[in-house]
């Protein structure tokens, strides 16, 4: 007898949006203080009321925090539908980067919540949207891990083992392993070889590159950030065959310096590369590497956290894609349209959502805070 599939894995592309999830801490209720330089709520509000009337938003909060909550979601010029969950008794939220904390798991009507961390949030939420769920056997956090239509991308740094990959390259790590049983697409890895750092051609035409498949790179892999949506954005189209990625071109801004930038960028382009050599067909974007506004530091501005459909909704001639702006308390505004553009000329409606720049130094932005627990069937296939 053959073992059980699992059901899939939500994807990052396809259907239409129905229902979204958020989680939002205590201290971003708190009164802003005449020195505070941030204010988390300004971009949740921003993407609530860029939603359609037709995606419901659950929101998670402290049990404490409902009150002011619920008056903050009145306040908003929101279409969408809200509602809140409060957790159980002295519960709380953490963090807002919800999506690294479960994954979804979902064939209509079916759903299944695969805990990872911070296991009251995924609990509560799924006993709140009567979904079933299952703890993870292995540490994979959502923002490590793209889902396309037929295969996944996952971060170099979760497929290792403690001990590397093994002295077989060709022989899986155990954490592969884990990870494959989650789905059953193929798994790719976002990583990049140190002898290919500055091996990039000039023209970054990565449509010549032969195409090895889905294979382990092996020891001497390293990852670039600490999670792939950071700097890759899955698309949901194909270009001369592959399945197309937008992946993160980092250049310095406001100050910030230039050497840091390069370095960022050499493993942004050595990692293209080996995604090319994968069998991926690769789009650029320029992303700033710019001093966050509560810190100072130097970070880069996620461009590529977004949320996508592919399928066009009723009324418009575009699919929507919903894309983190900056520009709005910093002078990045041509970034912002550069990256509109982008998504444009790819032949989408492009959204964007202003205020991340809240959020810059806590290295997250717009796909980080929300979880898609449900959509609609891709009517392309």
């Amino acid at each position: 007898m053959s073992a059980i599939q699992p059901l899939p894995l939500m994807p990052d592309c396809g259907g239409l949006i129905r229902t979204i999830a958020l989680a939002l801490p205590a201290a971003f209720f708190a009164e802003n203080r005449a020195t505070d330089t941030v204010s988390p709520l300004i971009p949740i509000g921003n993407l609530l009321s860029a939603l359609p009337a037709d995606i419901t938003a659950f929101i998670v909060t402290d049990q404490a925090s409902l009150a002011s909550a619920r008056d903050w979601l009145g306040s908003l010029p929101a279409s969408c539908g809200t509602e809140l969950i409060p957790l159980a008794g002295n519960d709380s939220v953490s963090h807002p980067w919800i999506q690294d904390i479960f994954h979804v798991r979902a064939v209509d009507p079916a759903t299944e919540f695969v805990l990872v961390a911070e296991k009251a949030i995924g609990v509560s939420l799924a006993e709140y949207l009567g979904a079933a769920t299952t703890h993870a056997d292995v540490a994979l956090a959502g923002g490590n891990q793209l889902v396309g239509p037929d295969f996944r991308l996952v971060g170099h740094a979760s497929l290792q083992d403690d001990r590397g990959i093994g002295r077989n390259a060709a022989i899986p790590s155990q954490r592969w392993r884990k990870i494959q049983a989650l789905d059953g697409r193929n798994i790719f890895s976002f990583g990049y070889r140190p002898e290919d750092l500055g091996k990039v051609p000039v023209s970054s035409d990565f449509s010549a590159m032969q195409t090895c498949g889905a294979e382990i790179a092996g020891k001497k892999m390293h990852q670039c950030g600490f999670h792939v949506d950071q700097f890759v954005s899955v698309t949901g189209l194909r270009s001369g065959g592959r399945p197309l990625l937008l992946v993160a071109d980092p250049v310095a801004h406001g100050g910030c310096n230039a050497r840091a930038a390069t370095e960022l960028k050499r493993k942004l382009d050595a990692s293209a590369l080996w995604l090319a050599r994968q069998g991926f067909a690769i789009e650029r974007n320029p992303i700033p590497l710019s001093p966050a506004i509560d810190t100072n530091k130097c970070l880069p501005r996620l461009y590529n956290n977004v949320l996508l459909e592919n399928v066009i909704r009723s009324g418009q001639k575009r699919p929507f894609v919903w894309v983190p702006h900056f520009g709005d308390t910093e002078s990045l505004e041509e970034f912002d349209a550069m990256n509109r553009e982008i998504w444009d000329r790819m032949g989408f409606q492009t959204i964007g959502v202003a205020g991340w720049n809240h959020l810059s130094s806590r290295n997250g932005a717009l796909r980080c805070a929300t979880k898609i627990i449900n959509r609609g069937p891709d009517t392309r296939l």
